[in-house]
């Protein structure tokens, strides 16, 4: 085996699950993030984490609101995935200039894309340092899904997003 950086260890770990962090902005506006560093934490109670850099604006807008909706993006989305990923909600409106349908969920006030696999309502229970980024402990405070939509996945290092094939 011979030594390798985080860049490529992300390509060697494909697919990473990826995910769209759905908060809102001072002035009001829907902002979304993809965010491949994911994970549940806890069952009892139903508990994620997820990181992001700290410069994020949808970490500032979580860090600033305590809510947001961590949505699971379907096939559709691939394009506004990447467009979502390579500019930042402080200084684009970034709907405006990649738009996709948007669904409201059950007593939920932040919209997500409609072609999504599946939705957590969370509110930020813990902020954790975790060197060039935060880890955003959260609550999961609902839970939503549609089966029939397939999910997208992060691929080669995050520069693609795509489904997962099985073998």
């Amino acid at each position: 085996m011979e030594k390798i950086n985080m860049g490529q260890a992300a390509a060697f770990t494909s697919p990473n699950p990826l995910v769209l962090v759905c908060t809102r902005k001072e002035n009001g506006e829907l902002n979304m993030a993809p965010v491949s560093f994911v994970m549940y934490t806890s069952f009892n109670p139903p508990m994620l984490a997820f990181a992001m850099g700290r410069a994020s604006n949808s970490g500032e807008n979580l860090r600033r609101t305590g809510k947001a909706v961590i949505a699971v993006p379907g096939l559709s989305l691939a394009e506004a995935v990447m467009a979502y990923g390579s500019c930042s909600g402080a200084d684009t409106d970034k709907l405006a200039y990649t738009p996709v349908e948007l669904q409201s969920l059950e007593d939920v006030d932040i919209s997500i894309p409609a072609d999504s696999r599946a939705a957590f309502a969370v509110s930020l229970s813990q902020t954790v340092e975790a060197g060039d980024h935060y880890l955003y402990v959260c609550n999961i405070d609902g839970m939503f899904a549609d089966g029939s939509k397939p999910a997208l996945f992060a691929w080669d290092g995050y520069t693609k997003a795509a489904p997962a094939a099985i073998s």
